[in-house]
């Protein structure tokens, strides 16, 4: 990370933080030098967060039991929420660490109503959300944000709301992809996009074309991939490998073997289902399996 090599300097073993402050952004690094559990953790404005190195195990009266986050995975704290945190694996030569980013509401709300995303932005600012699509893109969009924070340059401001506005952007779209998917388990007949959803969740291992789709959907081909573009923010097929991904990673969480899972998801080839993998989580399906 650079431009942070003043993290060297340890103040305390545990969320030892370096802080950057910008317009309606702070930027902060935790770094946890040693292993500890049920450490509280506060958010007064919507928080992001993403890991980078070790593992966390996040606890929150909304779980049932502690939920694991890893590098390449991302969650949201909301407006006023607590969490606990327990660091499992933290010490002083591998430290836990990870970026938060505490962004004030009406950015996001300003945001979301050019987007027409208002009840969204709502939902995300008044309760956490424990997963979000954290991939290449955006871990290569965090790590342009610590650059950005940490110089001096004339045009740093203009470069962190560039960064931020498009983070937002990407997380509006993620939580509005899920709430969508939500809606078309209780409700799939909804509409032609939450009936496609809800069989695309439903078959996710069987051979889908788009014709049969359409069918479903009752829409054209056009109509259809416009749903898709304007809802979840890809195509249809995009949206297929999103979730035969899915499907693959919690197979890989529960003990299933790697090449066998990449033929039952439909990919002929396991090295393209596991550059795929890579490119979706940030994390090989090895050392996905090796974190788990």
């Amino acid at each position: 990370m650079s431009g942070l090599e003043h993290r060297n300097n340890i103040k305390t073993l545990i969320d030892n933080k370096t802080e950057f402050n910008s317009d309606d952004v702070q930027l902060c690094i935790y770094d946890t030098y040693q292993q500890a559990q049920q450490i509280p953790f506060h958010a007064q404005e919507p928080m992001f967060c993403a890991m980078f190195s070790g593992k966390k195990i996040m606890h929150h009266k909304s779980l049932t039991s502690g939920k694991d986050f890893i590098p390449g995975q991302s969650f949201i704290i909301g407006a006023g929420e607590q969490v606990k945190i327990d660091f499992p694996e933290a010490n002083l030569k591998t430290p836990t660490s990870c970026l938060t980013l505490e962004i004030d509401h009406r950015k996001i709300n300003q945001i979301a109503e050019t987007m027409n995303l208002q009840e969204v932005a709502t939902e995300t600012r008044l309760k956490p959300t424990f997963q979000l699509n954290h991939n290449a893109p955006t871990q290569s969009l965090y790590r342009r944000l610590i650059s950005a924070f940490s110089e001096n340059q004339d045009d740093r401001a203009l470069f962190i709301n560039l960064g931020i506005t498009e983070l937002i952007v990407r997380m509006l779209r993620d939580q509005n992809a899920r709430k969508i998917l939500q809606q078309a388990v209780t409700d799939p007949c909804k509409t032609g996009l939450h009936a496609v959803v809800d069989y695309i969740k439903s078959n996710v291992t069987q051979p889908m074309d788009i014709e049969s789709l359409c069918k479903i959907a009752c829409m054209g081909r056009s109509k259809l991939y416009g749903e898709f573009k304007k809802h979840l923010a890809c195509t249809p097929q995009a949206y297929i490998l999103q979730q035969r991904l899915a499907w693959a990673a919690q197979q890989i969480k529960n003990g299933g073997h790697i090449t066998q899972i990449s033929y039952e998801c439909g990919f002929s080839d396991p090295s393209h289902f596991s550059r795929r993998f890579k490119q979706h989580f940030s994390i090989s399906p090895k050392q996905y399996q090796l974190s788990k």
